[in-house]
């Protein structure tokens, strides 16, 4: 059973019905959000995100909690 989904996911193991474009999207819409995403300047992009992406420094330190 491992074996024939191990298969299943080397050889794609399907149709390409995922790969239909939705037609409740708005395609140019769609497609000038992500020319605004490539285009930001890096301070605004979201470019550094995901796996392996180095986490961004919280603004400060943690306050230790107070003694009881």
């Amino acid at each position: 059973m491992l074996l024939a989904a191990f298969a299943w996911f080397v050889f794609g193991g399907g149709d390409d019905a995922d790969r239909r474009p939705n037609p409740d999207v708005d395609q140019a819409e769609l497609d000038a959000a992500e020319r605004d995403v490539r285009e930001a300047p890096d301070a605004d992009s979201v470019r550094d995100w995901g796996p392996g992406a180095a986490k961004p420094n919280p603004p400060h330190p943690p306050t230790p909690p107070e003694p009881r």
